[in-house]
């Protein structure tokens, strides 16, 4: 697994960006979004160095993530980036405007 250390670990751990890719099988240009969905869930602690194109890892849970869990984010991210395209591309469309002289 990528990341599986203890919780309360407070090493500094970096994964570069080409690890991630390699690993879970994304494209470069998803590593950022992936790693951002991982702390927003509080599965990870830790900052992303895009200019050097890496992840600092600060700590993480306790607990290992298995190939198949990650495939499981993965595509729950690649479905909600398809709902909020789909959302924003309605609002370029006008399909979400109000009629004039709606409050």
């Amino acid at each position: 697994a990528v990341v599986s250390t203890q919780s309360g670990h407070y090493g500094r751990d970096e994964l570069e960006f080409t690890e991630l890719i390699e690993k879970l099988r994304l494209e470069k240009d998803e590593v950022e979004s992936f790693v951002i969905e991982a702390i927003g869930a509080r599965l990870i602690r830790g900052k992303i160095n895009e200019p050097e194109e890496k992840v600092m890892v600060s700590s993480t849970t306790n607990r290992t993530f298995t190939e198949q869990e990650w495939k499981l984010i993965k595509t729950k991210l690649e479905n909600w980036q398809k709902n909020l395209n789909a959302v924003q591309e309605n609002m370029k469309n006008g399909y979400y405007a109000m009629p004039l002289g709606a409050s």
